[in-house]
């Protein structure tokens, strides 16, 4: 039985991309992979260009380093997405991390994967039907997202678990409803 390849670990992949001069955060990077990989046409966008944030033909090579990294967050992302299991879940710091980190990375991958789903072809994703599109609206808002001052540390913790859960399912039935059963990423 093959096994499902793990996230990188994120506090490992913002050093690679720090280092590497990329202003493309790790959540964000993830969510644009994610969204790329479940746009009905994302098969032949070149996800590491707008990870990068470089133009197409214009850049030069990623750092061997970065590249096996970002080729293992989309080979991650797919395996998971793709798999059995519907295990997938969104690249984000953890506990170690201040809330606010947590929340500014949740909004960033949020923006992240609503930039990969418009690469990939979803020109008009608030009129996606169905539950995808519900769930497209519900990725948009907390793209907006912000720390609510009036609201107690372990409030919005919690609060985040279960936003991030939402993430986990949503983005598994957007990626079930926007692929064709054979696509190949």
């Amino acid at each position: 039985m093959e096994t499902t390849p793990d996230l990188p670990a994120y506090d490992h992949a913002a050093r690679l991309l720090h280092e590497a001069g990329v202003t493309t955060g790790v959540a964000e990077a993830h969510g644009i992979i994610t969204g790329v990989l479940c746009a009905p046409q994302g098969a032949g966008v070149a996800w590491q260009e707008l990870v990068l944030g470089r133009e197409a033909g214009r850049s030069r090579e990623a750092p061997e380093a970065l590249a096996q990294l970002l080729a293992a967050m989309h080979r991650s992302a797919y395996a998971h997405l793709s798999g059995v299991e519907c295990d997938f879940v969104p690249l984000l710091p953890g506990d170690d991390h201040s809330l606010a980190e947590q929340i500014e990375a949740l909004t960033d991958w949020c923006r992240g994967y609503l930039f990969g789903l418009y690469a990939g072809g979803v020109k008009e994703s608030q009129k996606l039907p169905g539950d995808a599109g519900e769930v497209v609206r519900d990725i948009t808002r907390l793209s907006e997202a912000e720390l609510d001052g009036a609201l107690a540390d372990e409030e919005e913790a919690r609060a985040l678990v279960e936003i991030v859960e939402y993430l986990r399912v949503g983005v598994q039935l957007v990626f079930e409803e926007l692929q064709p059963p054979t696509a190949k990423h």
